[in-house]
């Protein structure tokens, strides 16, 4: 099955043939005309006229000669050298040297006949011409241009042509796919290494070999582009030097190839010192770079404990630093950077510049707000905090934004500008030897006894599992309402983050307690004063399970 690229060079070799074989049939006289055939060109503000056949530009007339301007003594050298016939057995090409005012002058004739004429204005002294090597370059080109025109109409030259061209497509064909399908084994190979590789190649704590291989894929197909542009490249030049009329074609694109390859191995060269200035930039900056880290690490295990340090900051602080050590690097390596005075270098800088402008306000907040919320200590990673209407247990806290993970494992992003506009509680922070505090409340009718109250609460908060006993809860008679006593049981925990759980057995307990003794969680609202005292007797201050010294109204505190 053939590739799409044999089919695209059997096409291209078609239409190249029919060019070379229609190439002799064409009417000559239409290179003498400015317009199509492009003999007459302008450089150097119009004054230099080439004279352009077959692809080869044969002299460059640069002055002005028996009133005529070189633009009309290209026109006319191209008319003459078209009326000499094709098929004659021998061309012989002279330059004859005759004086005209004084001043030497070059006729070129072809079998004895006036082509056109070479003066000294014409040599280009720019190059380091002379007179005479001008005038046997011109012979030379002369020569080759009637040979190959001549060599042009040779059927046997044309079949062997032909016939070198197929093989070279033929060949050319072959090499592709078998660098293609080489190409894909060592895919597919890699592709297969990807998915059941059981060998780690770990960096940094971080399994580096997925990353690895699809680096090596993206590689492979590079080399397959380059191969297969390289091989058609190659095609193309050697097809056209095999006919007379698009050998100079060929000889541009080996003349390209060349000079691309040698300012490329020129680049490198070149390239080499600023290279290597750049990696021993980049080492001692690693090496810097490990210190700080270990460093910063040691203080953030409180392995070394700097009394002007802290190691609640000492990871962002790390981070901080180490990446001002790469920008200070960065800034001194970029002026030895290979390309970094260039044009396209410089764009592309400018154009990164512009971007990190626009998004720097952004950016910067984000920055500061993760910097404010890290020195002022408000909260680390595994604190419970309320950030807004967000409470969770604190997963991470970066650069740009903190996550949160709630009860509900729902991990929550917070921008670190909303840290700075927002109130933030940590539960955890004062959450010492003795455990965090937990608050609920009820609102009981003022008909029952406080003391009463207290007991059920606290027998409620001695029941519930998570609850500690030492410290004991309390309860507080935190307002006395119109309608309603509002009491507040104070409960330590152990850990913050179970606060909603313990709350929920506690207020299980609450209500089996009030059940259990006949008083009613509700708020006695009501428009009109009863018939009956809704006062407590003293009697009952003490009800059941309420205890202690009945002679003092606070015997309960």
């Amino acid at each position: 099955m053939r590739t799409s690229f044999a089919r695209l060079c059997n096409v291209f070799l078609i239409l190249l043939c029919c060019l070379a074989l229609m190439c002799p049939f064409v009417q000559e006289t239409t290179a003498a005309v400015p317009d199509s055939a492009g003999v007459i060109t302008s450089s150097r503000l119009s004054r230099e006229a080439p004279v352009v056949l077959w692809n080869r530009t044969i002299v460059v007339f640069r002055a002005y000669y028996e009133e005529l301007s070189p633009q009309d003594r290209a026109k006319f050298a191209v008319e003459r050298m078209n009326l000499v016939p094709a098929n004659l057995p021998e061309y012989r090409v002279s330059a004859v040297d005759v004086l005209e005012n004084g001043h030497p002058v070059a006729m070129i004739k072809v079998n004895g006949r006036f082509m056109f004429a070479l003066v000294e204005g014409d040599v280009d002294l720019a190059r380091g011409e002379t007179y005479d090597s001008s005038k046997q370059h011109t012979v030379q080109a002369v020569s080759g241009w009637l040979m190959a025109r001549k060599s042009q109409y040779m059927i046997p030259l044309l079949l062997r042509a032909l016939g070198m061209a197929l093989t070279a497509t033929i060949v050319a064909s072959v090499v592709t796919v078998g660098v293609t399908k080489l190409m894909r084994l060592l895919l597919n190979y890699l592709k297969r290494k990807e998915s059941g590789a059981s060998h780690r190649f770990v960096i940094a704590g971080v399994n580096a070999a997925p990353y690895l291989l699809s680096l090596v894929t993206g590689l492979v197909r590079i080399v397959e582009g380059v191969m297969t542009i390289s091989i058609a490249y190659l095609w193309l030049a050697f097809v056209l030097s095999l006919f007379p009329y698009t050998e100079p074609w060929a000889w541009e694109l080996s003349g390209f190839l060349s000079g691309l390859m040698e300012d490329f191995g020129h680049g490198i060269l070149s390239s080499i010192p600023g290279i290597f200035t750049v990696c021993v930039i980049f080492f001692i900056t690693r090496l810097v770079v490990s210190v700080i880290t270990m460093f910063f690490r040691a203080v953030e295990e409180e392995v070394i404990t700097p009394r002007w340090f802290d190691s609640e900051t000492a990871r962002a602080t790390r981070r901080i630093v180490v990446v001002l050590v790469w920008v200070f690097a960065l800034v001194i390596a970029y002026p030895m950077i290979p390309g970094s005075q260039t044009k396209a270098f410089q764009g592309v800088s400018v154009f990164l510049g512009l971007m990190l402008s626009l998004g720097s306000a952004g950016l910067v907040g984000q920055l500061i707000g993760g910097i404010v919320a890290v020195y002022t200590k408000a909260f680390q990673a595994g604190d419970y905090v309320r950030i807004g209407e967000h409470e969770g247990v604190v997963k991470e806290l970066g650069l740009l934004a903190a996550k949160i993970v709630t009860i509900r494992k729902e991990e929550v992003t917070i921008p670190n500008a909303l840290l700075m506009a927002s109130t933030t509680i940590n539960f955890t922070r004062q959450s010492d030897e003795d455990g965090a505090i937990v608050a609920t409340g009820v609102t009981i009718g003022y008909d029952a006894p406080w003391r009463q109250v207290h007991a059920m609460l606290l027998m409620a908060a001695e029941k519930t599992d998570g609850i500690r006993q030492s410290p004991k809860p309390f309860v507080l008679q935190s307002a006395l309402s119109d309608f309603y006593v509002e009491y507040t049981l104070m409960s330590r925990i152990d850990r913050p983050e179970d606060r909603y759980y313990i709350l929920s057995k506690l207020h299980a307990h609450i209500q089996d307690v009030f059940n259990e003794f006949g008083v009613q969680i509700m708020s006695p609202n009501f428009v009109m004063q009863p018939r009956k005292d809704v006062g407590v007797p003293k009697e009952q201050w003490y009800a059941a399970p309420a205890t202690g010294d009945r002679s003092s109204p606070s015997a309960s505190d």
